[in-house]
């Protein structure tokens, strides 16, 4: 019996930065906790931007925030933060790197010091932050370290500084734009287990939903894990099974399906 479901959001249920969901999953979503089904959106997004993409549904709502760095819920708060002389090191390389900008996240909180990654976050996710003369004056409390590109950011922070810094630190591809840095072993599915410990949930208790590099840990912690048509192919290994993609409503078919009895 399904008891936990967790889904990531940009790529997965909606098109990368939207904020318009399909207004179905929101029936879909309350028939489910009627039922005693917890729901996550688990998301390398601010709770602030993951709030205004299901506020008819808040109350009926996990949040994993941030990559996983931020949970929260009614009943249990975490965030894990970053030694701030780790998060000032990696800002100081991360800005050397051509074409890339860089933030700094707090609990529900950002920092940017370049226009661009704060237009797109603040005006286009929808998050809460300030445009600042020097972001490592707010090193003090990091739970996420994001970089932006505006056309591809794997490509333009290079292999080699993946590698360095994943030896330090979890630092994932979160998107085409967008790669992230947090302390190593916190990931979405490292909040994912701590609610099926919280709750005594097992991971064949367990359905999540990924297209992306951050979703792979979270996949992993459930038996019913599903890549949507459209993700990336390292994470359609990762899964167990393939889903119609976002555009299509893939994630809604097989909540649908949870409620019909067929998965079980």
């Amino acid at each position: 019996m399904i008891k936990l479901i967790a889904t990531d959001i940009d790529g997965t249920l909606v098109e990368d930065g939207s904020l318009d969901l399909n207004p179905e999953y929101y029936d879909v979503i309350r028939e489910l906790r009627k039922r005693g089904v917890l729901f996550a959106a688990a998301s390398g997004r601010q709770r602030s931007s993951i709030e205004k993409v299901f506020v008819p549904v808040l109350d009926d709502m996990i949040f994993i925030s941030e990559n996983g760095t931020c949970i929260y819920s009614k009943d249990y708060q975490y965030v894990d933060q970053i030694q701030p002389e780790v998060v000032r090191a990696f800002i100081d390389e991360a800005r050397r790197c051509p074409g890339c900008e860089v933030g700094v996240n707090q609990d529900n909180m950002g920092y940017y010091e370049n226009i661009g990654i704060y237009q797109h976050l603040v005006q286009d996710y929808g998050y809460r932050g300030e445009l600042v003369d020097n972001i490592c004056d707010y090193s003090e409390g990091v739970c996420k370290i994001s970089i932006f590109h505006h056309s591809n950011a794997e490509q333009a922070v290079g292999k080699d500084f993946l590698e360095r810094w994943n030896r330090v630190m979890h630092v994932t591809v979160s998107g085409k734009l967008w790669v992230d840095g947090a302390n190593k072993n916190v990931n979405k599915g490292s909040a994912l287990k701590h609610f099926q410990d919280e709750y005594g949930i097992s991971p064949d208790e367990t359905l999540a939903f990924g297209d992306n590099i951050n979703d792979i840990e979270m996949l992993q912690r459930a038996s019913h894990s599903f890549a949507v048509a459209n993700a990336r192919d390292e994470v359609k290994e990762a899964a167990n099974f393939v889903t119609a993609s976002n555009r299509e409503d893939g994630v809604l078919q097989v909540l649908k399906a949870v409620i019909r009895g067929e998965l079980c």
